[in-house]
């Protein structure tokens, strides 16, 4: 019999936005931004924004965030929960901090270019394939000397699969967060409550069973969604390593290389030809696989 989960899960879009994207819950998302920014700022306050920028660039795209927010200082964050792997999301990432910079332009001879700093904090549910660490900072610096340049562009990328450590190795607050986000919906009660009292807090919120009837249901949907997507990569993955071993082992017999190849190329294919018959879009399955619309469209 499968145990029935005490907390959410925070991946699940609704279970995040429980957790961080309400009033109730605005001095958790203050907390969790100063242990990220420990020793490089203090937020005092923040006042949630209007998620969806109207303006559309020349292709036509707008943007929605999962949280945007404003501190008393005028600095701008948005806060993104990525679960589905993506092979350019920390381009995703530049993209989105530059159309909120450019977006505070004045228009006129006046203007100075003075802006307020922009913050970017991505949360990652897979490795991206580009680093080995939990916690990558990105900042406007000189290559040579390291020195900030500018302050009003600013990253953080957090790649939850890369943090391993045990509740006994946890010493930061940072790793108290990362610790209860990743093991929250195994949880009995959660970690570090005598570290952190605020994580009292966030246990009560994280409750399914203080959920009303509405957001239970938003929920439910939401897990259903994140499930059956999680089941689709999985797939995918095990066909994709599958079609990789057939033709490594035939590589064997006929020239590894030429074998290593088509068990590549196979494994692609299985990959795009699942991606579609599952309603992924072909801009996705491209970017995923490297194939031409042309060859999609064939499988």
């Amino acid at each position: 019999m499968e145990r029935k989960s005490v907390f959410i899960n925070p991946f699940v879009d609704r279970g995040f936005k429980i957790l961080f994207g309400q009033k109730e819950s605005k001095d958790l998302l203050i907390e969790l931004l100063n242990d990220l920014l420990e020793g490089e700022r203090l937020i005092e306050d923040l006042t949630y924004m209007d998620k969806e920028n109207p303006k559309k660039t020349i292709d036509g795209r707008g943007v929605i965030f999962d949280l945007k927010c404003v501190d008393k200082d005028g600095a701008i964050f948005i806060i993104e929960l990525q679960n589905a792997a993506q092979p350019y999301f920390y381009e995703r990432g530049l993209y989105y901090l530059c159309r909120i910079v450019a977006d505070q332009g004045e228009p006129g001879s006046l203007w100075e270019y003075q802006m307020y700093p922009v913050y970017g904090i991505f949360i990652l549910n897979f490795r991206s394939g580009r680093t080995d660490k939990v916690r990558t900072d990105i900042i406007l610096a000189d290559r040579d000397t390291g020195k900030q340049m500018s302050n009003v562009f600013r990253e953080i990328f957090i790649e939850m699969p890369l943090f391993k450590k045990t509740e006994s190795e946890c010493e930061t607050p940072l790793d108290y967060w990362l610790y209860n986000l990743k093991h929250m919906e195994q949880l009995e009660t959660l970690s570090f409550k005598g570290q952190k009292e605020l994580f009292n807090r966030l246990e009560q919120l994280a409750k399914i069973a203080n959920m009303n009837k509405k957001e239970r249901e938003e929920y439910e949907e939401c897990l259903k969604v994140y499930r059956d997507n999680y089941s689709i990569a999985l797939y995918q993955k095990q066909q994709a390593e599958a079609r990789y071993q057939e033709g490594r082992e035939e590589g064997i017999e006929i020239g590894e290389e030429r074998g290593l190849k088509k068990g590549r190329e196979e494994g692609i294919l299985a990959t795009a030809r699942l991606m579609k018959q599952n309603g992924i879009s072909f801009e996705q399955i491209k970017l995923c696989t490297g194939l031409t619309d042309e060859e999609i469209k064939n499988l």
